[in-house]
């Protein structure tokens, strides 16, 4: 109805300039008027997240966040869906849906590469985005974030803050994302202090350990038991597991991904962060504005990719001399001064 009033309008308008001016001057008006906002249609975006995750993981609560805000600011047509966990056939197949009824398709996860590998060049004139995985496909954005290097610093962090010089880690998978975190964390662990003890644990070989917060939990407390009295976890769902346990404990926790500080003021020391929402919002801005671009990116300290939260819940946990140190070794990776591995030597010691 919409088209027809439109259309009618300009009918309308037509006709009155006609007994004015002549057909010419009608002609040059109608194709002169320019598409109005009101007139465009919304741009269809998916978001599929790599498991039933929105609410119990700060992973996709980062994505859902910004996929909402995008919805909100550009008046886009959001479809929200989830990946099936560890069947990626069923995955496969929702993607495929979602490339026949979108412009715009966004994933995240090392679990949708594969997936997404199969399907993209399906669909060339459809535009796709994937966080935290390098794929070099002519239609898809690969967005991807120095996780090394935020975690280099909340493992500093870590080890200015340890009083028994045994520090923790615990993964959700143990594959090559992950490890970024892993390698980045012991160097700044090491920098600070080379005889610190650092545990390294994952929850899983594949992702299903991003789903398994009872043993995160037990990992956890085994963990606490040893002297360790600073855990960095990257789990997705499961790091709820490794918060009870701080909180059972009384130990220190590191999130990750989202700033988490408020989930157990005192204890959680800090949380590696990293901008997703800013990052969702800007490709869906550039695809709205017909500026998709394919192609591989890395977000990492230098333009605010990455990052460490201080906020009220643990200012109080970091003295001026903490941050102090941080922030100078924050200004050297920077600089290129200090080169953060993202690499871990296997097998482990």
């Amino acid at each position: 109805m919409k088209n027809f009033n439109i259309f009618g309008k300009y009918l309308f308008f037509g006709f009155i300039l006609l007994f004015i001016s002549g057909c010419s001057a009608v002609q040059d008006v109608i194709l002169s008027e320019p598409r109005s906002e009101m007139d465009a249609a919304p741009l269809r975006v998916t978001m599929i997240y790599p498991s039933d995750c929105v609410g119990s993981a700060a992973y996709c609560d980062a994505f859902h966040t910004g996929v909402r805000t995008a919805e909100g600011a550009l008046g886009i047509t959001l479809t929200e869906v989830n990946g099936i966990e560890n069947d990626p056939v069923a995955t496969e197949v929702l993607l495929r849906d979602a490339a026949q009824n979108s412009e715009l398709v966004l994933t995240a996860g090392y679990q949708m590469g594969e997936v997404l590998v199969r399907v993209a060049p399906e669909f060339p004139d459809v535009s796709f985005a994937i966080f935290d995985v390098v794929l070099d496909i002519p239609n898809v954005a690969s967005v991807n974030y120095k996780s090394n290097e935020g975690s280099f610093l909340v493992g500093a962090i870590a080890a200015l803050k340890s009083e028994s010089n045994k520090i923790g880690y615990i993964g959700g998978a143990d594959v090559s994302l992950l490890q970024e975190f892993e390698a980045g964390y012991v160097a700044g662990i090491h920098t600070i202090n080379p005889e610190a003890e650092v545990t390294v644990e994952y929850i899983s070989k594949d992702a299903t350990g991003f789903g398994q917060p009872e043993k995160a939990k037990e990992l956890a407390l085994a963990q606490y038991a040893s002297g360790v009295d600073v855990i960095y976890v990257a789990a997705g769902g499961s790091g709820q597991g490794v918060l009870e346990a701080a909180q059972a404990e009384q130990k220190f926790i590191i999130w990750v991904d989202s700033n988490g500080n408020h989930l157990a003021p005192g204890l959680v020391l800090t949380s590696m962060t990293k901008e997703i929402p800013v990052s969702v919002q800007r490709i869906i801005r550039e695809t709205a504005d017909r500026n998709f671009m394919a192609g591989i990116r890395y977000f990492g300290l230098k333009d605010g990719g990455v990052s460490y939260a201080v906020d009220e819940h643990n200012q109080p946990l970091l003295s001026d001399d903490i941050v102090e140190t941080v922030e100078s070794l924050k200004a050297k990776i920077i600089a290129g001064e200090i080169v953060v591995p993202d690499t871990v030597s296997l097998p482990r010691e």
